[in-house]
């Protein structure tokens, strides 16, 4: 009887946790949906000013609007490409290099980014794995501070 009573108790746990598992599984994608600080962690205000700029350069670069997105630039622009780093003065160097900052895995990373999920820590916000970084400037506008060519283009 002692026997029955342990083999039954061993299987109410096991269904125990076998009920949880589920739980836990439809759980763990919504939590893998944000991983790491997002822009709320700023603040709401600069949440909702990195969410509209990004909206913005969203439709920019999916227009090719080359000047749009050079406008939204702090000069001088940080570009990383591998172990070089080279800065970008002025709006028309910006314009002369355009294709080769905003090389399409870069492109494809701005269009990707989900708003919801759009990292942000002291350092600004960052989109996809950092590709292109972004800030808040002492006159309150976000701007592009700088872009990572070699990021994700594995």
């Amino acid at each position: 009887m002692k026997q029955l009573r342990q083999l039954v108790g061993l299987a109410g746990m096991f269904l125990l946790f076998a009920a949880a598992a589920p739980l836990h599984a439809q759980a763990a994608p919504a939590r893998r949906g944000c991983q790491g600080s997002t822009v709320d962690d700023q603040g709401e205000d600069v949440a909702q000013k990195s969410r509209a700029f990004l909206a913005e350069l969203q439709a920019a670069v999916s227009k090719g609007d080359k000047t749009k997105v050079a406008g939204m630039i702090s000069f001088p622009l940080l570009v990383i490409h591998g172990s070089s780093k080279s800065h970008i003065r002025t709006e028309a160097q910006f314009l002369t290099h355009y294709d080769s900052i905003f090389e399409a895995h870069v492109r494809q990373a701005i269009a990707q980014q989900s708003a919801k999920c759009l990292f942000g820590n002291y350092q600004g916000t960052m989109i996809g794995d950092g590709e292109v970084w972004y800030r808040e400037q002492e006159s309150g506008a976000m701007k592009i501070v700088t872009v990572n060519t070699s990021v994700g283009s594995q």
